[in-house]
């Protein structure tokens, strides 16, 4: 394709077709299909479309050759560097093995082999208890990216999660990280709540149901709670188990007050990726499908968006690698999806671009107890579900404003709307 010029595609084409229109080894109806292909590729329209579009295909097509070079390249760097360090670390290795057989190292006392010993099973203590260290400086059962991932998406958006390093954040998200990780430790979310708060905090008091809307969905979250605790076991080991049994109550209770919130569960098709996807021109291209494992839709706007990574008992780091960029991807597609309808409504209002790039920042995290005796990590449930709602409610706001400017029933200065801010970036694209 790299070799062919697009008048010399289009020429292979014809002789094809015209091939095919002659040919008496195939039926008469693919015959005259095959004809009347050819006569509509000479017209001039076809071969003018022909041409642009096939140069764009070409210039993708050596997009994506150049990233897979690109990619080649950085994996061999790495692979290089990995070996100049450890022919580096053998010659550090050998001089220090000659300077321990020196006469002068071959000998050590009472003394400094006791401190020796004591150092050793200090050691081992400390591993025993806090781990290898490879594993004490992350969030388990958190979203995870690699940091090829998160280089690769920084032209796009800016990540903020537990499990992503800090120099790899500008200093306003990891800012925005910390912010969020003391508003959950003041649990001031649930503070919007103070009945409920109360109650949680005296769980283990006869309790009267009272009231509705979130605390609504509490009482019922914990009876689901209570009801599962009481049988023996489940099995851990089974992703689809822990999803259907445990994560999906939760927030299928959460459209009792969020009544045109509907979900659907388990490899639903994410919509609002095959719509971003359209390119403009060609408008019936075919992408590639994602599905989700929840997803919560209002008036058709993917608003909640779930990925299961694996079971109960055990993380699987590159399920939840691939899930973390997947959700990345789907809700960035989401947001762009939704901004598109809104295009004359003011940029201000949208409240979803800093700098031109998205921003995924974790707000909240929580695990889901499956013992009594770990009831009281429903608090942080509580308080994510809390947040969800606030933001929800925000959300919904934020839409209806769009929604009326987009309608032109509140006014909008051409050069505030998203069309004339964006009109250079390729966000929206």
């Amino acid at each position: 394709m790299f070799q062919t010029a697009p008048l010399q595609a289009l020429n292979h084409i014809r002789n094809s077709l015209e091939n095919i229109g002659k040919s008496r080894s195939v039926s008469d109806q693919l015959s005259r299909y095959a004809i009347k292909c050819h006569e509509y590729s000479m017209k001039p329209k076809f071969k003018e479309t022909f041409e642009r579009l096939y140069a764009a295909k070409q210039g993708r097509a050596q997009d994506s050759l150049l990233n897979k070079q690109s990619r080649v390249l950085y994996f061999k760097a790495i692979d290089s560097a990995v070996d100049m360090t450890d022919r580096a670390l053998d010659i550090v290795k050998e001089s220090t093995l000659e300077k321990m057989d020196a006469p002068e190292h071959s000998t050590m006392g009472d003394t400094g082999q006791n401190e020796l010993k004591n150092r050793e099973d200090t050691n081992i203590d400390n591993e025993e208890f806090m781990g290898p260290a490879r594993t004490i400086n992350h969030s388990p059962n958190q979203p995870k990216l690699p940091i090829t991932h998160i280089e690769s998406a920084e032209k796009q958006c800016y990540i903020g999660i537990s499990s992503a390093p800090l120099s790899y954040m500008p200093n306003f998200l990891r800012e925005a990280l910390n912010n969020n990780r003391a508003d959950q430790k003041a649990l001031s979310s649930l503070k919007n709540f103070p009945n409920v708060l109360q109650i949680i905090k005296h769980s283990s008091d006869d309790l009267e149901l009272y009231g509705e809307g979130f605390f609504s969905i509490c009482a019922i979250i914990m009876t689901d709670f209570w009801g599962l605790f009481m049988r023996q076991n489940f099995n851990r080991g089974h992703e689809r188990t822990f999803w259907v049994e445990y994560v999906v109550p939760i927030f299928k209770h959460f459209s009792i007050i969020n009544k045109e919130t509907v979900f659907s569960w388990c490899e639903s098709k994410v919509l609002s990726h095959s719509s971003s996807q359209m390119v403009p021109g060609v408008w019936n291209n075919k992408t590639e499908k994602l599905f989700a494992d929840g997803i919560g839709r209002e008036n058709g706007f993917e608003v909640i968006i779930m990925e299961s990574s694996g079971p109960h008992s055990t993380e699987y780091i590159d399920h939840s690698m691939g899930d973390t960029q997947k959700l990345i991807t789907m809700t960035s597609n989401s947001l762009r999806d939704e901004i598109l309808q809104y295009q004359d409504a003011s940029f201000e209002t949208a409240k979803v671009f800093v700098l031109n790039m998205w921003q995924i920042v974790e707000l909240r995290s929580a695990t889901i107890p499956v013992t009594w005796d770990a009831r009281v990590n429903m608090v942080a449930i509580f308080e994510l579900l809390a947040t969800l709602q606030n933001k929800y409610h925000s959300q919904m706001n934020i839409l209806k404003k769009l929604r009326r400017e987009n309608n032109f029933l509140d006014p909008v200065d051409e050069k505030d709307s998203i069309r004339y801010k964006l009109v250079n970036s390729n966000l929206l694209k």
